[in-house]
C-alpha cells in the first residue's frame, strides 16, 4: 500500500500552497471539492509524490519541522498551508528533501497533473491502485 503526498496552490491566488498526505485520495479530494462549487472551482492536487506510508510520514514531518515558521497556524484547516511559498519554492524544497534523505519516494509525471476526481481513477489504476 502507498499513500500520496500532495501539494496544491490556493485557489484565489495568494502565494500559499497546502501540502497534505492521503491513503484515501478519493475522500480527501471530495471533502476539499466540498468547499467549493465545481463551476469555480475543481478541487485538485497541483504536485503529487508517491511511496511508502513511512516515508511520505517523514517527508511530511520534515517539512513541518523545517518550516513551522511559515505554517499558518495550528488551528483545524489552517496546519498545513505554507504562507508565501509559490508551488515551486515548495516542489524544491520537497525535491532536495527526499534526495537528501533517500526517501523512497517518486514524483508523479506530469501526464497525471493536476490530480483531480475527473483522472483519479485512471491513476490509481496505472499505478496499480497503489
Amino acid at each position: 500500500m502507498m499513500k500520496l503526498f500532495y501539494i496544491f496552490k490556493c485557489p484565489f491566488g495568494a502565494n500559499d500552497c497546502k501540502i497534505g498526505i492521503t491513503g484515501s485520495p478519493w475522500a480527501r479530494l471530495s471533502g476539499y471539492q466540498n468547499s467549493y462549487s465545481k463551476k469555480s472551482h475543481t478541487a485538485c492536487f497541483n504536485l503529487v509524490y508517491i511511496g511508502p506510508p513511512r516515508a511520505i510520514a517523514l517527508l511530511e514531518k520534515t517539512i513541518k519541522e523545517r518550516y513551522d515558521w511559515a505554517i499558518a497556524s495550528d488551528k483545524g484547516g489552517e496546519s498545513e498551508w505554507l504562507e508565501n511559498h509559490s508551488l515551486e519554492d515548495i516542489e524544491k524544497i520537497v525535491d532536495e528533501l527526499i534526495d537528501g534523505y533517500k526517501f523512497k519516494i517518486t514524483k508523479v509525471t506530469a501526464q497525471w497533473l493536476p490530480l483531480s476526481k475527473d483522472n483519479l481513477s485512471d491513476f490509481l489504476e496505472s499505478h496499480n491502485n497503489y
